[in-house]
């Protein structure tokens, strides 16, 4: 593991605040609480991540603690801004627009030569069916303008309350993303393989990544609450062939610890 005192990506801040804010969210912050004025959670945590998807090489950061929501509408870091819409019992949409971080070779010796993937908005939702403690939630969204590339997401979870103070959660993922995220984030072209040292590389569309998280957080008092969440990630299909992974690692690590306050 590798910590280095470079600048912290701004997509890595937004993305590590999203992650530590589920970790502290109160039981009422989700669609099911989209009847009440407001509510949050603030807090501090660490976070520990590949310096770009498909690194070796990692990196510990500070990360602040972050979700808000006022009746069906939310603000949150990777949901990012949208409504809650009940359309039946247990089923729920949510149309939203999100930020899409960055990539710049500064971030990472691997990504000398291969230039800026660049940020902005991407628009689409999410539809969740969520009959009790387990459920199901497809997520898809589109690039606009210079973001490109669709990806869609799909999420089997189950959520349970262990003990007075502590609950618990575990979820199985896949994303497919379509050529052109693939190309942005994975491939590359004749002139970045001249800078760069690495093979041409023209991907597909295809299935992205699998994912395994889990989380716990522990009731330290009413408003204060202790995080940890972890997850392992294995790059597939046209991202597991990339020049970058091969250099890299398809297996990809994901921690964090929190303590936040609900309100």
């Amino acid at each position: 593991m590798r910590g280095k005192n470079t600048r912290r990506p701004l997509w890595a801040a937004f993305l590590a605040a999203f992650l530590a804010a589920g970790l502290v969210q109160p039981a009422g912050l989700g669609a099911e609480a989209a009847e009440s004025a407001f509510s949050g959670s603030l807090g501090l945590g660490m976070l520990t991540r590949p310096e770009f998807e498909g690194s070796d090489r990692y990196v510990v950061r500070a990360l602040p603690v972050a979700g808000f929501q006022y009746g069906p509408a939310f603000l949150s870091v990777t949901q990012g801004l949208g409504v809650y819409l009940p359309v039946a019992p247990g089923w729920i949409v949510s149309p939203a627009l999100r930020y899409r971080g960055a990539r710049k070779e500064k971030h990472s010796e691997l990504l000398s030569g291969l230039g800026t993937v660049k940020d902005g908005v991407e628009a689409g939702g999410s539809l969740r069916w969520q009959p009790g403690p387990a459920g199901l939630n497809l997520k898809v969204f589109q690039g606009l303008g210079r973001v490109k590339g669709l990806t869609a997401e799909l999420e089997a979870s189950y959520g349970a309350i262990l003990t007075k103070a502590l609950k618990g959660s575990v979820s199985l993922s896949a994303m497919f993303a379509d050529r052109d995220y693939n190309h942005d984030h994975f491939g590359v072209t004749p002139a970045q393989g001249d800078k760069s040292g690495y093979r041409v590389y023209e991907p597909g569309a295809g299935l992205k990544h699998a994912a395994l998280t889990t989380s716990l957080g522990y009731a330290l008092t009413e408003h204060l609450e202790l995080g940890l969440m972890a997850q392992y990630k294995r790059l597939t299909g046209p991202a597991a062939d990339s020049p970058l992974v091969e250099r890299g690692s398809a297996d990809q690590f994901l921690s964090a610890l929190t303590v936040g306050i609900n309100f």
